[in-house]
């Protein structure tokens, strides 16, 4: 068993608190180019048969 298994973490819990560790342990000119990496968009759109239907959100 992993070691993030043992201390009841997913894969993507652990990824997360190990990407911030390290971003917080960057120099300062560093870090705010890492947090600006951290930051995801989402865009949402409706498919109807395979195809995209209306605006992309």
């Amino acid at each position: 068993m992993t070691f993030w298994r043992a201390a009841g973490l997913n894969y993507l819990q652990y990824s997360k608190v190990a990407a911030t560790c390290v971003r917080n342990a960057l120099k300062k000119e560093l870090q705010t180019e890492a947090d600006k990496r951290a930051l995801m968009n989402i865009k949402f759109q409706k498919f109807e048969k395979g195809k995209g239907v209306g605006p992309k959100e």
